[in-house]
């Protein structure tokens, strides 16, 4: 489940702060806090896209479990849910660190906040997928114990993996509405980026 669009936008966007950067080292004005910004965004950006690793694998393994589910292999989907939480919980930590380094440098700055709020929303959208992946892998434990065990007629397995599925579709929902809060909020970043080039006198599409 990778966000290519949000992968794509935040490219872009660090080409644009690294063309910005350049102008003003080869402008050769005083643009200390400038440069400061700027160079604090280019880090950020640099360990976001170290983490975006660890979501990667994280959506690979939930992928994985959900073929293990159609196929009807629910230890296996235990076993991939398990992997999955893992990196969503190193996921959405490493997002709260790099918020966490940003509000240190207290740069007041709208590009600073903007970047904070999209940092809040991966580590969410993070933090939904690892709850969606524990309903998921309850849900598969509870279908193994139904369909192969030899339970009682009366036996209420299956409904409470349904229950789990529908709680699970809950996360996911709640996924889908960060991802697209935080598509608009890169968006808004970007205009923000784009006024800051114009104010530099940089050219841009």
């Amino acid at each position: 489940m990778i966000n290519w669009k949000g992968i794509t936008i935040g490219l872009i966007i660090i080409l644009v702060i690294t063309n910005i950067y350049w102008f003003i080292q080869q402008n050769g004005e005083n643009y200390s806090e400038e440069n400061n910004l700027l160079l604090t965004l280019m880090k950020a950006d640099a360990d976001v896209s170290e983490i975006s690793i660890s979501s990667q694998k994280a959506d690979s393994y939930y992928s994985e479990a959900s073929f293990a589910y159609e196929d009807g292999n629910y230890n296996l989907v235990g076993s991939n849910c398990r992997l999955a939480r893992d990196y969503y919980s190193e996921t959405s930590q490493g997002y709260k660190r790099i918020k966490a380094e940003l509000k240190a440098t207290e740069i007041e700055d709208k590009l600073i906040e903007l970047y904070i709020e999209s940092l809040e929303l991966n580590s969410e959208i993070s933090l939904n997928m690892f709850e969606a992946c524990e309903y998921f892998e309850t849900a598969s434990r509870y279908y193994d114990t139904y369909f192969n065990t030899n339970v009682p007629y009366d036996d209420s397995s299956y409904d409470m993996g349904t229950t789990q599925i529908e709680m699970m579709g809950e996360k996911i929902e709640d996924h889908d509405r960060n991802v697209r809060d935080y598509n608009d909020k890169l968006e808004d970043y970007r205009i923000e980026l784009k006024l800051r080039l114009d104010a530099f006198g940089v050219e841009n599409e």
